[in-house]
């Protein structure tokens, strides 16, 4: 968040709901274009998401430039694995 955002404040906070854990990732930093995340700057995202979906999980992104970033990321607790 420091490297790409600049922000003044982050925080990260985590919930438990319906055998689900939430995480979510807020910032007041710069944001960004989230068409744009297609890109080669965005392969920490894709990343992201991509492991996630290997266990069953999401990764949402509310973004504006200059409005600052959230990412919430929603993993199953005890999902029937292969």
């Amino acid at each position: 968040i420091g490297k790409h955002a600049q922000p003044r404040r982050a925080s990260v906070t985590a919930h438990i709901c319906d055998r689900r854990l939430r995480l979510t990732i807020e910032d007041d930093g710069r944001g960004f274009d989230a068409d744009a995340t297609l890109g080669s700057r965005a392969l920490g995202l894709a990343g992201m998401r991509e492991r996630l979906a290997l266990i069953g999980g999401e990764l949402s992104i509310e973004t504006a430039r200059d409005r600052g970033t959230t990412l919430y990321a929603d993993v199953p607790l005890f999902a029937d694995m292969p």
